[in-house]
């Protein structure tokens, strides 16, 4: 039995290992209260075996002396815990970068300013952030002004010339702002940096680095502008949970997501230059249907070079000072709360801090994902390896869904996406995968020359899930199960001639596709319609509209067969809403927004 209403005050040094406790506790020992009035509180922890114990806080927490994190140690404040704003003492905890001071990590910081009067506050890099290289007598880092590279003296050197943010911008490269060593950042907002020395390519070499300052806790909040772009970051001593992050700045009753529900993490693994044409590297893509890898052999930036291989896909756990991008939904705020917190080692395929580096730690059973997903990969004329994921999940549907579907970042000059009422997605999520369903793919090539389809992994599919490449150009189905597929394309695009089904008698189901793509539905704010066009006139028996919450708001069944029709609603609430329209054959969904 262990006791977790307790308080304790420390005044002297205390070195904490949890190897008593229950295994049901995870190494994760949890206290009401905590006072460290003096001298250290050490959790005990080794990185390199990714060793570490986690410390709960769930009511209050004050600290005058320190708390070191070691290792894999974390601290995690539950919803009602608070950080006393007059404490005056610190957080260490250490993480590891890549050394290649050629090579971008993309950061945050789990502590800012100590004071005695406010917590979450601002901070410059000098501030709170050390040489690690001796993770027991952590030193002060020379911040390098007058040049592009790193060094590995004692201390580190860091050139702070790469020590960019993205903060609430359009998207455009010309977009990042310079912070360098004196430029101030928030608490939850993410920073690039490089490593501290040449490793001749290298990148799987780390570079410790230590945070000390004061730790971060409660509602952390950033401001977003719709359709902007925000490098932002966990901002905590622990790791968070991402789909926790996903679903806290997602769509309401009243009001569109602060964000899209898609991540994107940068991942640098290679490229030995500081020209940008020269980086390889890419956006590794995560939602609540899973993760896809940057492409291979290109980016998901084409102002960065081809070549590379990506190592590394962030898991469902973001651990601590990890950065990644998100894209805005709508003018809103992006939140960060202690609900997200959790204790999650770094190392395991949940929890992954993403640089090149070899860890290796078997994920915690709790973690597994049970869902049948197929991984459809392409290798195009100019090389580029592209993945496409589909997950089933009863949360989502065939059509656009917050949340489940992945937007493709930027194109590669050839690239591959499932095409989702008319928009591009590499990560789809959807409630039924059987013979009937069609989920349409889109290609674009630069040159003419063969293209091929492949298999990259099958997971919880079952053996007798057939799995075809349907061309509509030919009516051919393609076994992609058994062989690759690979076919001569022309330069171009295609956006209607080939799908992914699971039969070879799936004429209905393509024919359904084809009706579902000839009507457009959207919903007129100023009109307080909802607009169908149907210019090829398939005979539509209702149209329905329903809440976020499934409530249905408005339904009509006497609908004339015309290439325009509006259907009145009357004022609606601000909020996310479903069109579920129905034709003789088919029914199709829409997500739309009302204002």
């Amino acid at each position: 039995i262990t006791v977790d209403w307790n308080i304790v005050e420390t005044s002297h040094n205390i070195t904490m290992d949890n190897a008593s406790l229950p295994t049901a506790n995870n190494l994760n020992r949890s206290v009401l209260g905590l006072f460290v009035t003096a001298n250290e509180l050490e959790l005990s922890g080794d990185t390199a075996t990714n060793a570490g114990n986690g410390l709960t806080v769930t009511h209050y927490l004050k600290i005058d002396g320190k708390i070191d994190l070691e290792g894999e140690s974390q601290l995690i404040q539950t919803t009602d815990s608070d950080l006393d704003p007059t404490s005056s003492g610190s957080l260490e905890r250490d993480q590891q970068g890549t050394r290649d001071l050629y090579t971008y990590n993309y950061w945050a910081s789990p502590v800012g300013m100590i004071n005695s009067t406010t917590n979450n506050n601002s901070y410059t890099l000098p501030n709170v952030f050390r040489d690690g290289t001796n993770p027991a007598a952590p030193t002060n880092i020379n911040f390098i002004t007058n040049g592009y590279n790193g060094s590995s003296g004692s201390p580190i050197g860091i050139a702070d010339y790469w020590i960019w943010k993205y903060a609430n911008q359009s998207g455009a490269y010309a977009d990042w702002q310079h912070v360098r060593s004196t430029g101030s950042l928030l608490p939850g907002e993410g920073f690039t940096m490089k490593g501290v020395a040449n490793t001749s390519g290298n990148v799987t070499l780390e570079q410790n680095y230590t945070y000390q300052g004061k730790p971060n806790n409660g509602d952390i909040t950033l401001p977003i502008t719709a359709n902007n772009e925000y490098l932002v970051g966990n901002p905590y001593a622990s790791a968070i949970d991402a789909h926790q992050f996903i679903m806290d700045n997602a769509p309401t009753i009243d009001a569109a997501g602060a964000t899209t529900g898609t991540l994107y993490f940068w991942e640098h693994w290679g490229g030995g230059s500081h020209i940008l044409a020269e980086y390889q590297g890419g956006y590794a893509t995560y939602n609540l249907s899973g993760v896809t890898p940057a492409a291979t052999y290109g980016t998901n930036d084409p102002m960065v070079a081809t070549g590379g291989t990506p190592s590394k896909l962030p898991g469902r756990y973001i651990p601590v000072g990890q950065g990644f991008f998100v894209k805005s939904e709508a003018t809103g705020t992006i939140r960060f709360t202690n609900a997200q917190r959790l204790f999650e080692k770094e190392g395991s395929s949940s929890s992954t801090f993403v640089r090149t580096a070899n860890i290796n730690e078997s994920a915690s059973a709790y973690n597994i994902d049970n869902r049948l997903k197929i991984r459809l990969g392409i290798n195009t004329v100019n090389g580029i390896h592209r993945q496409l994921l589909v997950t089933k999940d009863s949360h989502a549907t065939v059509g656009e869904d917050w949340g489940y579907d992945g937007v493709n970042n930027e194109d590669q000059v050839d690239d591959m996406y499932w095409m989702i009422e008319g928009n591009k997605y590499i990560i789809q999520g959807t409630d039924v995968i059987d013979v009937n369903t069609v989920l349409p793919i889109g290609i674009h090539t630069d040159d003419s020359g063969n293209n091929t389809f492949t298999i990259d992994a099958l997971e919880n599919v079952p053996d007798n899930l057939e799995i075809y490449i349907f061309d509509n150009a030919t009516s051919t189905y393609h076994d992609i199960k058994a062989n690759d597929f690979t076919i001569n394309l022309p330069a171009g695009e295609y956006l209607d001639r080939f799908s992914m089904v699971f039969s070879t008698s799936s004429t209905l189901s393509i024919e359904d596709n084809v009706i579902a793509q000839d009507i457009n539905t959207y919903y007129n704010n100023s009109q307080t319609s909802i607009i169908i066009n149907n210019p090829k006139l398939h005979n539509i028996t209702s149209v329905k509209l329903y809440n976020i919450l499934s409530q249905e708001i408005f339904s009509e069944t006497d609908i004339d067969t015309s290439d325009y029709t509006a259907l009145k609603t009357g004022k609606l609430s601000t909020g996310t809403y479903i069109i579920k329209m129905k034709t003789d054959v088919v029914e199709i969904s829409k997500k739309v927004l009302i204002e």
